[in-house]
């Protein structure tokens, strides 16, 4: 059976995502990660078509804390040099709003000597297909997560979230995509899945509405979805899949 659209732009993401920068990082100051941008892997400033003109912190604040260190994330307005409309990043415009989540920078604050390193960042190169927002560091039975949640643009509510798990002073990346392709292949002949699917990893449960042919983008017939989920060598696999029936 072919991968659903959401397996398979998730397996796109993870292609191009950039890498984790954990290992070798400069230290920053809290004043330059509140007010300034950062440099990007993937996206740069510039006056090229796939470049972006203006960058400014959107959203900047405190959401955890693991083995003694702080971590604080930072959203990004990034403005691309294509966009029609007129606009500046931190205005009240529709372009500003709509450009406001383009890129995502999480840091971790060392209480020994108050350095802050950068943890993760994101961008994707072309302005305006995923929106990041706030991270989050949960607790569940299998350890300590970092959630970075991100949202493919559009109706469909595309989850391409990455989810990583504390594991020896490190966060190591827990793989998300399997389990979807399982899932398409559990349900029910005619039923399907049209939208993104958001894991909640504090109860280790999903929902997911099921689509028959023909079926609206706004009003899918086939009933529920209900997942129970695990994490199994770091990867998310299902437990049990209840469908329930449409009423």
């Amino acid at each position: 059976m072919k991968r659903s659209w959401l397996g398979a732009v998730i397996g796109t993401y993870l292609l191009i995502a950039p890498a984790t920068a954990q290992d070798a990082v400069p230290a920053l100051s809290m004043e330059v990660i509140r007010d300034q941008c950062i440099e990007f892997a993937e996206v740069k400033q510039g006056n090229g078509i796939a470049e972006y003109n203006e960058c400014n912190v959107s959203e900047f604040g405190e959401f955890g804390a693991v083995d003694g260190h702080t971590y604080y994330f930072a959203l990004y307005c990034l403005m691309p040099n294509w966009r029609t409309a007129v606009g500046k990043c931190g205005d009240d415009s529709f372009t500003a709003r709509y450009h406001r989540g383009r890129a995502l920078a999480v840091f971790s604050r060392n209480p020994s000597n108050g350095n802050v390193q950068l943890v993760f960042e994101r961008a994707e190169p072309e302005i305006g297909v995923v929106l990041y927002s706030r991270p989050e560091i949960i607790q569940n039975p299998a350890g300590t997560l970092l959630i970075l949640p991100i949202t493919v643009d559009g109706t469909g509510n595309g989850n391409v979230s990455e989810y990583y798990m504390r594991d020896s002073g490190r966060w190591e990346q827990i793989e998300t995509e399997a389990w979807l392709s399982d899932l398409g292949n559990r349900l029910p002949a005619g039923l399907r899945i049209a939208k993104g699917v958001w894991p909640d990893l504090r109860t280790m449960r999903a929902g997911a509405g099921l689509y028959r042919a023909g079926d609206a983008n706004c009003c899918p017939t086939g009933g529920t979805a209900r997942i129970r989920l695990a994490i199994r060598g770091m990867r998310l696999v299902i437990e049990s899949l209840v469908v329930e029936e449409a009423p």
